[in-house]
């Protein structure tokens, strides 16, 4: 194949080599800066994607600051009720009108142990709202299941299904 080319090239006149030698110094040179420009758009689209992540960071950071100013020092008594508990910080967090349902379940008792568990669903809640109860929670009980769905005409909104337990001593 190389024999046919020098050939080939052998039987061009000096002016139609010299064409030649330019288009492919050209073609290379076109070449090589669509792939620099396209290494330079992926970088930028890299870094815009970073910047975006570390926005969200701040907002969660901020975010988890304002709800720990805010949570009372204490833990949870063993006495109140789990129901009351989940109850209470869903209403104050995300309100009474996005509490689709509350579902009180007992668990196995083992060791001397129960445990006490919620189910608890929400509607059209914004990601803050259900990081704020997922907050608001962490003192009363162990979040042991989490779903959440988007809403299909609003990205910005969930439906979440939160599972919460506790362990008490048996009765």
């Amino acid at each position: 194949m190389s024999d046919r080319v020098l050939a080939w090239l052998g039987g061009r006149s000096a002016r139609e080599r010299l064409f030649l030698v330019v288009a492919a110094a050209t073609a290379v040179v076109i070449g090589l800066a669509l792939g620099a420009l396209a290494v330079r758009d992926d970088l930028a689209a890299l870094h815009r994607r970073v910047a975006a992540h570390e926005r969200d960071l701040a907002v969660v950071r901020v975010l988890a600051q304002r709800l720990t100013a805010g949570r009372p020092a204490g833990a949870a008594s063993d006495d109140t009720s789990l129901l009351a508990e989940v109850q209470q910080a869903a209403e104050g967090v995300v309100g009474h009108e996005r509490l689709a349902s509350l579902t009180p379940a007992a668990g196995p008792v083992e060791d001397g142990l129960a445990e006490d568990r919620v189910a608890l669903r929400l509607s059209d809640a914004a990601l803050p709202e259900l990081v704020g109860l997922l907050h608001a929670l962490e003192s009363a009980a162990h979040v042991v299941r989490l779903d959440l769905r988007k809403h299909p005409d609003d990205p910005a909104r969930f439906d979440a299904t939160l599972e919460v337990a506790r362990l008490r001593a048996a009765s």
